[in-house]
Order: structure tokens, then C-alpha cells, then sequence
């Protein structure tokens, strides 16, 4: 065995966005390790989902900018899911740093699907065809709040405020089946802009001489914005085939604001294979013991480059049944401290400030990964 080979990777990424630790590991021997920092890694994480809207790509790869580690989105692939029964290919559009299929594009049960991807550098990347399971529905979705949900390095280190997120349903008898969880939470926007040492003209922030560090444009229509999880939740039915699975924990959501939000659940059904992946991936994530800590299992995916059977790439695509569910959450009268602070109003005044012709105290709300102007299921006009 050869000296311990760990490779430490931040991982950022889009659905949502998620954050995780990824650590890579050839073998493991008593040695003291030696961390390499590498550029050039590539990630690539995709679904291919029953639900609309579900299914996405990210690729990304690993470099080095001003002594800093990170990762970067990788442009100008070609990307398509491909069905393994009837040949049918499904081109991928790229959009705010993701893939994505067309929006009236979802997998049926029973398909077999696998991902193809073609870098503009000329290099390609498959996958190992997935087959979609049948769904399983969320019962019901329960939201508790606790003021010290968890604990934050942050301040010296305290426990922040929010709601646990849990969930219930029937699992189906006499078979393995295995869970993933994610879910995005939408929370009313107020102002859509903010242009410092400037002002908003034609979609975009002007610099302009004011006396003002800012100002703030109130959204045109109603606008939420979306967050995404920050962990990984995953389950197995090995102690609990056929039974009631009641109020189990997947989600916290800190009290980042006091607006009343919708968080939308998304619970997909998915493989051995992948619920092994994603353990490995959780076990990586939720490990709190530093970088020496003892390593799990290899971190090993199904994606490959069909030319070079020596190259490693990390992530992995799940071809998934979907079941969704949301719930309303008011956070009106809520004693503890939000973590964001909200900026003091500042609006254009043409008698108070100087700014450019068109003055305006509005701008539109852009359809994206993190905005939205569709109103969200479950949502309540309070």
C-alpha cells in the first residue's frame, strides 16, 4: 500500500444550490497523510427525474484562483440523457451555470436511462444506465420550529434558530427500497435590486455620482426567492420493510429571514447503487472530526470516460421516481434574531438624490435558479 492520498475538493453546487466536502482516497495505510490540493478534477452530478422541473446536470471542475480552492462551471458541453430501451435522446440547455432538458421533460417507471456527455475540449464523459423505480408518495410533511436548531461556527460559535423539516409514509412490502431527499424553500422578496454607488436603468446597475452608498428596487410583480439544502438526507427500509415511517427528520431551514416561506420536498426513490454513493457522499459531508479523521468507503460513481479507463471522475447520475409535496410556513411573532440582516430602505428620489433621467423604485423579477415570479404550491397571501 502506498502513502494515504487524499485529495480535499470544495464542492459548490447550482440545483442549489448544495455545499459539500469531497475527499477522494486511493488506499489507506498508518502513515500520516499527505493532502494534495489538485486543479482539473471534474464533477458531474445529474438527475434524470419523473417530475417536471426535477431533472438537471452540473459539471464542474477544480482550480486555483489567487492561492484559493474551488470549483468552477464547465460551459459549452453537449449534454444529453439517452434512453437505453428505444434510443430516444434528450438534449440538455445550458442555464445559470446547470444543464437542464426541456421543460415538459420527465422519465416513466420502468425506462433505463444514461447520461452522455461531450466537453468542448473534445473529451467524453457516459454514464451506466439507471432504471426508474416506481414512486412513492409523501404522506405528510411536518414543520417544527426549534430556537437552537443547530449549531453554527459563527460568532465564536452558537446554535441558530429555524424549523426542522420531516416527513411521513407508507413503505411499500417486500421490497429494498432506498431514499434521497431534497427540497427548496420560496420566501417573499421585497425588493428584486440593489446597485451600489449607482442607479438601475435597462436591466442593469449604472454608476452614478450620489450621495447615497445605495438603492433599493422594489420587485414589479410578486417575487420569491429559492434556497436549497445544505446537507444531504438519505434512508433505507432494511428495519422497517412494510411499516408506517412517521416524522422522519431530512431537512433543517435556519431563520435566515422572518418572511413566511413554502418549502417544497422532493423525495426520490433511487438504487443500491446510488443510495451507497450518496452514504459515502453523507458520511463525507456530515463528518465533523477534521481532515485526519478515519475515511469511509470509497467514493465511487457511475460516470466514466469510455477512452481512458484511468481517469477518475467524481459524482454520479440517478435516473429517480419523484414524489413532491410542500407546506406553508408563517414565521410571523417568531422572538429570536434572523441571520440576515436587511439593509435600511433607500429609494430613488429625484428631489432628495441625484440620479440619472428615468428615475424608477422598481425592477423586474428575473426567472432563474435562485427567483421566481410563479407563485409556488401551498403558497398563502397573508
Amino acid at each position: 500500500m502506498g502513502r494515504l492520498r487524499k485529495k480535499m475538493i470544495l464542492m459548490i453546487r447550482n440545483s442549489g444550490v448544495w455545499l459539500s466536502t469531497l475527499l477522494l482516497w486511493s488506499c489507506t495505510d498508518p502513515l500520516t497523510p499527505e493532502f494534495q490540493f489538485e486543479d482539473g478534477l471534474l464533477f458531474i452530478e445529474g438527475f434524470a427525474s419523473t417530475q417536471m422541473g426535477a431533472s438537471f446536470v452540473t459539471i464542474n471542475t477544480s482550480t486555483t484562483e489567487f492561492g484559493r480552492y474551488r470549483v468552477t462551471f464547465v460551459p459549452g458541453a453537449a449534454v444529453t440523457f439517452e434512453n437505453e430501451q428505444d434510443g430516444r435522446s434528450v438534449a440538455l440547455i445550458e442555464e445559470e451555470e446547470r444543464y437542464l432538458p426541456p421543460d415538459d421533460f420527465f422519465a416513466r417507471e420502468g425506462e433505463r436511462w444514461r447520461l452522455r456527455i461531450a466537453l468542448s475540449n473534445g473529451k467524453i464523459y457516459e454514464s451506466t444506465a439507471e432504471e426508474v423505480l416506481a414512486s412513492i408518495p409523501i404522506s405528510a410533511i411536518d414543520i417544527t420550529y426549534d430556537p437552537e436548531l443547530e449549531f453554527r461556527e459563527i460568532a465564536g460559535g452558537t446554535f441558530i434558530p429555524g424549523h426542522q423539516v420531516a416527513v411521513s409514509l407508507e413503505d411499500p412490502q417486500g421490497t429494498d427500497n432506498y431514499y434521497y431527499w431534497s427540497y427548496r424553500t420560496y420566501e417573499s422578496l421585497d425588493f428584486c435590486q440593489q446597485c451600489f454607488e449607482g442607479a438601475f436603468r435597462d436591466n442593469e446597475c449604472l454608476g452614478w455620482n450620489t450621495t447615497t452608498p445605495y438603492f433599493l428596487y422594489i420587485c414589479e410583480v410578486d417575487c420569491w426567492r429559492i434556497r436549497y439544502p445544505e446537507s444531504i438526507a438519505i434512508f433505507n427500509d432494511t428495519f422497517s420493510d412494510g411499516k408506517s415511517i412517521s416524522k422522519l427528520p431530512i431537512g433543517n431551514l435556519p431563520l435566515y429571514t422572518y418572511e413566511n416561506m413554502v418549502v417544497e420536498v422532493q423525495q426520490f426513490s433511487i438504487s443500491t447503487s446510488a443510495y451507497e454513493y450518496y452514504k459515502v457522499l453523507k458520511d463525507i459531508v456530515d463528518n465533523s472530526s477534521g481532515l485526519n479523521a478515519p475515511p469511509p468507503a470509497a467514493l465511487v460513481g457511475n460516470i466514466f470516460n469510455p477512452t481512458d479507463g484511468e481517469e477518475f471522475v467524481f459524482g454520479r447520475f440517478t435516473a429517480t421516481a419523484t414524489s413532491v409535496a410542500s407546506a406553508f410556513i408563517e414565521r410571523e411573532g417568531i422572538a429570536e434574531e434572523a441571520l440576515e440582516t436587511r439593509d435600511a430602505i433607500i429609494l430613488e428620489d429625484p428631489m432628495v438624490y441625484p440620479v440619472p433621467p428615468g428615475s424608477t423604485i422598481f425592477a423586474p423579477c428575473e426567472e432563474g435558479k435562485f427567483r421566481t415570479a410563479i407563485p409556488p404550491n401551498g403558497w398563502i397571501n397573508r
